[in-house]
């Protein structure tokens, strides 16, 4: 009797797991795809060489390496990708990445799994574009390298999402042992001529460089800080098909109709580039457009409390031509400086 009560217990542990590769052979064929790219971006103050690097899915893998040359466009930048897939693949499980920090003289280099189901969260998400108001796909994933060997990971498309910060660890490659694509990078002559400061940084950066010192490498963490605050226009009236558009400092971007559900209070990191887009007569609009000075906008967040609820305010004279911003919640209103404002007229 106890011999057969073995064999059915062996039965019953072969059953169950013959269930679960099925269940997971069927999720595994269930999973949707999609077209999707991979970009780089880097500080125009911390520029870094790829060495390698990959975002790897189970049935493709997007490459990165020296081809990319110096990377340098700014923090809080889109970035293409260069090619995609012909056809729809899975959403990528790991990261990969190695890479040299040209101001800081030292490689970096990390692997690290991905939250695939935030990853599919966000990507059946997408966003809706204002202008047409039909939903987009995100399209790339930009990876950004940041001083210290920080790493961050976007979703871009008509939004743009923080889905992930990493951190890699310094390592040593050498010339004989780094793969040859990556030679160059071991010739002197090479070297003096990339990395010559001037051409490196341009002439206006690099003396300001020299003047006020290299951003503090935490910085590109800083920008994550996040707020409670939303857009509100006052001296222009705003309809429900008006947009906003803002790029935060930490990469962030997005262009939310004028709605309710759209602009709201959720918290959001402090903003780099916004403006406010509106009817103003039979297909002509106005646009208010404002960039900010970090330093300047932070320390005015940082005169609310963290729960507390602020507007960016805009106040719109379209006869005088002036636009004033402010920081306002229910308790104290603080006018912004220091920006570059500009209130125009357009035929779209």
């Amino acid at each position: 009797m106890r011999k057969r009560n073995d064999i059915d217990k062996i039965f019953l542990l072969l059953f169950m797991l013959m269930s679960i590769i099925s269940s997971c052979q069927e999720l595994k064929m269930s999973e949707k795809k999609y077209i999707w790219s991979g970009a780089l971006v880097a500080p125009r103050e911390y520029p870094v060489e790829i060495y390698d690097g990959a975002l790897i899915s189970e049935d493709y893998t997007y490459r990165f390496g020296p081809i990319y040359g110096i990377i340098q466009q700014g923090w809080s930048v889109q970035s293409k990708g260069m090619g995609s897939p012909d056809e729809p693949v899975a959403l990528p499980d790991e990261l990969q990445m190695t890479w040299y920090a040209i101001q800081e003289e030292k490689f970096y280099t990390g692997k690290w799994k991905l939250d695939k189901q935030q990853l599919t969260t966000i990507w059946e998400e997408g966003a809706v574009d204002v202008r047409t108001q039909k939903k987009d796909d995100f399209k790339t994933f930009i990876v950004g390298l940041a001083p210290e060997g920080r790493l961050a990971l976007w979703a871009d498309g008509q939004r743009q999402v923080l889905l992930a910060m990493f951190q890699a660890h310094d390592t040593t490659i050498t010339q004989e042992t780094a793969h040859e694509d990556f030679e160059h990078f071991f010739r002197k002559e090479y070297r003096d001529a990339a990395y010559k400061p001037q051409k490196l940084y341009g002439d206006e950066l690099y003396a300001t460089l020299e003047g006020q010192g290299w951003p503090k490498p935490q910085l590109y963490m800083e920008y994550n800080k996040k707020y409670a605050w939303k857009f509100a226009v006052e001296g222009i009236k705003i309809g429900p098909k008006d947009y906003f558009f803002y790029q935060c400092f930490n990469g962030e971007r997005d262009m939310p109709l004028n709605t309710d559900s759209a602009n709201t209070n959720l918290p959001k990191a402090i903003p780099e580039h916004v403006y406010v887009k509106w009817a103003d007569g039979d297909k002509k609009y106005g646009v208010a457009d404002v960039k900010f000075k970090y330093e300047i906008l932070k320390k005015a967040f940082e005169e609310f409390e963290p729960t507390e609820k602020i507007d960016l305010l805009f106040e719109i004279d379209p006869s005088a031509n002036v636009l004033n911003t402010y920081l306002r919640s229910s308790s104290k209103k603080i006018k912004i400086v220091g920006y570059e404002p500009a209130l125009v007229r357009v035929d779209n």
